[in-house]
């Protein structure tokens, strides 16, 4: 899978080529077809409020917002172009609020790699709203946190 990284924050600076690098990684977990794209997006505080009003419907911060593409795909068939398969929007801010509340083996670094974790969990259909699908989802994400700190020596 192919990943962009867009970068519309400059609140805190990030390691994009090592973000890249592990998202990568990540993606290529759930999807390995060279045609697959996706798009991880970093912004501020502002702007993923206004995202979490509009498609959520809730008027605060949050860290991660994703957006599944998949169904689009399935029904129209991958054809021979590409084809992106979600967006996974990061705050580094709140990130890094969620990353000094975590015990010392915790950094941002960390937090944004389970966000994407997380976020790719979501574009592949998975959620943590009832309590079985919660326990699912989170037995996953920390298998490919384990894994990717152990592959990247984290």
């Amino acid at each position: 899978m192919k990943v962009a990284l867009i970068n519309n924050q400059n609140k805190l600076e990030l390691d994009l080529d090592s973000i890249k690098e592990t998202a990568t990684y990540i993606s290529n977990k759930f999807d390995k077809n060279s045609r697959s794209e996706l798009n991880i997006i970093f912004s501020d505080k502002e702007e993923i409020r206004k995202l979490n009003k509009k498609y959520r419907n809730i008027d605060k911060e949050t860290d991660v917002l994703s957006f599944s593409y998949l169904t689009d795909r399935e029904r129209m068939g991958l054809g021979a172009g590409n084809y992106t398969i979600g967006e996974i929007i990061i705050c580094p801010e709140v990130a890094q609020s969620n990353a000094l509340c975590q015990n010392g083996n915790w950094s941002l670094d960390l937090e944004i790699i389970l966000l994407m974790i997380h976020g790719m969990l979501h574009i592949y259909n998975y959620d943590h709203i009832e309590e079985k699908n919660r326990s699912d989802m989170e037995s996953i994400q920390d298998n490919l946190m384990s894994d990717v700190r152990k592959t990247f020596n984290l």
